[in-house]
């Protein structure tokens, strides 16, 4: 076999349309941006500040676009922190009671509802931290005008009405603000993020930040994943399942074995197989689960199959998926380094077979094509890795199914702007962040200020930390599609849906081993045994209940296997 000069290159050398329609999933994950501000901050910190880390692959998105959208987002957010300021700082100038008052009882309100020990209980403890503001209030009301010339003018009311009419005029002016800001981003998600439109959010204005972003723009297609951490999964969400076996690959008819002397096996008679064309006939037998052989509305049309090239991110000078040149990871694995990577499982590189499913947007429709039901994005992405491994006469089976959980809804409530009146969405929105804002926009600006004026120097520094050190990090933590997922499901059905695909996964991945094995000549009972053993008496009935049921006067439940349900008509079959 001929193999190519380079094994591991940045990219898999596609070229693809910038101007593409953007997905529902890109969408989501760009208008993040513009409705949660530390979301805008850590996807900038962790993908461009920290320009030498891996980039993970994105699964249904483009992490280029979302980046941009980022980047726009913060210089709006630091817009509006810095006018929120200078009002308060005007405020403080003119009505310094009123003014101050109102960021003590705004820092109050942020201090308590940002507690995560705070969750559950957010409401009361907000509530609290008003009362505790009003009497802070109150304090700083008396003392002022108790100390001042005009305590008589107190007295009489007209310091109250001077006290709240500054109140009421420094909080609309913030109010007045915020509505300017939310409109503007909003409509950025109206009309820049509009359904099918091409993707083309503004370029920045520093060089290393665009170098950084073409470097992102490459590598997000690629299939080497170089994890930090314990978790080597990065990017598929939490693991709900993991289980292996390994079997035998004893010959389907194998004779008596020959003994020694002392009775004992002269030699194990076992099949040699080939773990690449394992793979192949997995990856071809999966694909039918989306096949155009199949009805439309039964195909599979969200899977996705990709190899992966998975190894730990924290590495030594000269390891081969690190570009000694630049000190980057490589992205991209060619097939001649997938199928040796394969072959010798015992590297510093692991293959997987990744078999994803995003709940795909697709109508149900009549004979005629007339729409019974609409498209709907559901958001979850179910994922199973498969690994093969041929080691001492036997083979070994991985399989690791992980959930990724929805996009969280107050991101995909950005819907809402494409049909409701978009100014008074606005006012309400700025409503609603107008305590919060308060208290927190001073902090706010010093940290925006800093982020941006530094991000070059930090883009510089994470250079020189990889050039220099001789061990480095070079692992990625996660993806933008986890950091803007929700904890768990939304509804009780996206669990099942995840449950249906895992399980519809696992039943095709185990038949197509099982048909290699036999056309191989491999006795399969073995395997059909365990693989029995792990879908049958894992199988979730009602509540706790598992395994297989029987109910009644003589009833019988058993595990049935593969071999007996499948019969002879898969000998021969690859």
């Amino acid at each position: 076999m001929a193999f190519p000069e380079v094994f591991f290159a940045h990219g898999d050398g596609v070229v693809r349309d910038p101007a593409a329609r953007i997905s529902s999933t890109t969408r989501y994950l760009s208008g993040a941006a513009y409705v949660d501000e530390r979301y805008a901050d850590v996807v900038v910190d962790r993908f461009v500040a920290d320009s030498h880390r891996a980039v993970p692959p994105a699964l249904g998105y483009d992490l280029t676009t979302v980046i941009r959208h980022c980047l726009r987002a913060r210089r709006l957010w630091l817009v509006q922190n810095a006018l929120v300021t200078l009002i308060l700082l005007l405020g403080l100038v003119v009505f310094t009671a009123a003014t101050a008052s109102l960021i003590v009882a705004g820092v109050c309100w942020v201090l308590v509802t940002s507690s995560p020990a705070a969750f559950r209980r957010r409401a009361v403890l907000a509530g609290l931290a008003l009362v505790a503001g009003s009497l802070v209030v109150y304090f700083v009301y008396s003392t002022y005008y108790a100390s001042s010339s005009y305590y008589a003018e107190a007295e009489s009311g007209g310091g109250a009405t001077a006290f709240v009419g500054g109140v009421l005029l420094v909080a609309g002016a913030v109010l007045g603000t915020l509505t300017w800001s939310r409109y503007r981003m909003i409509m950025t998600i109206a009309d820049d993020l509009a359904r099918g439109r091409p993707a083309g959010p503004p370029a920045t204005q520093v060089d290393e930040v665009e170098q950084r972003l073409r470097v992102i723009d490459v590598a997000q297609h690629g299939n080497v994943v170089l994890h930090a951490g314990y978790d080597p999964f990065v990017s598929a969400g939490e693991r709900v399942d993991a289980w292996s076996l390994a079997t035998e690959l004893r010959p389907e008819e194998d004779g008596e074995p020959l003994l020694n002397g002392n009775g004992r096996p002269v030699g194990v008679r076992y099949v040699p197989i080939d773990p690449v064309e394992l793979v192949t006939h997995l990856r071809r037998r999966l694909a039918g689960l989306r096949s155009r052989d199949l009805p439309e509305h039964e195909r599979i049309t969200g899977l996705q199959l990709r190899d992966l090239v998975i190894s730990s991110g924290t590495r030594w000078r000269g390891f081969p998926l690190i570009d000694e040149g630049c000190r980057l990871p490589y992205s991209y694995a060619a097939p001649e380094a997938v199928e040796g990577i394969i072959r010798a499982p015992q590297t510093g590189g692991r293959h997987f077979l990744r078999a994803s499913v995003g709940a795909a947007e697709k109508a149900a429709v009549d004979g005629a094509g007339h729409t019974i039901m609409p498209a709907e994005h559901q958001s979850i992405v179910t994922s199973t890795f498969l690994h093969v491994a041929v080691e001492g006469g036997m083979l070994y089976v991985e399989l690791v199914s992980t959930v990724l959980g929805p996009i969280q809804q107050r991101y995909l409530d950005i819907d809402a702007y494409d049909r409701g009146d978009r100014r008074t969405a606005a006012l309400r929105e700025a409503a609603a962040r107008l305590v919060p804002a308060i208290g927190a926009a001073p902090a706010r600006l010093v940290r925006s200020i800093w982020k941006t004026v530094t991000l070059r120097g930090a883009i510089l520094r994470s250079d020189r930390a990889a050039a220099e050190e001789a061990v480095h990090d070079f692992g990625a933590h996660w993806d933008v599609r986890e950091l803007a997922s929700r904890a768990g499901f939304a509804n009780y059905l996206q669990r099942l849906d995840a449950e249906k695909y895992r399980r519809l996964i696992d039943r095709r991945a185990t038949e197509a081993i099982y048909e290699f094995l036999s056309a191989s000549g491999v006795d399969t009972s073995d395997f059909a045994a365990k693989v029995n053993f792990h879908q049958y008496t894992s199988a979730t009935i009602h509540g706790d209940v598992h395994g297989p049921v029987a109910v009644g006067d003589g009833a019988v439940a058993n595990s049935v296997r593969i071999a007996a349900q499948r019969g002879s008509a898969v000998k021969g079959a690859v």
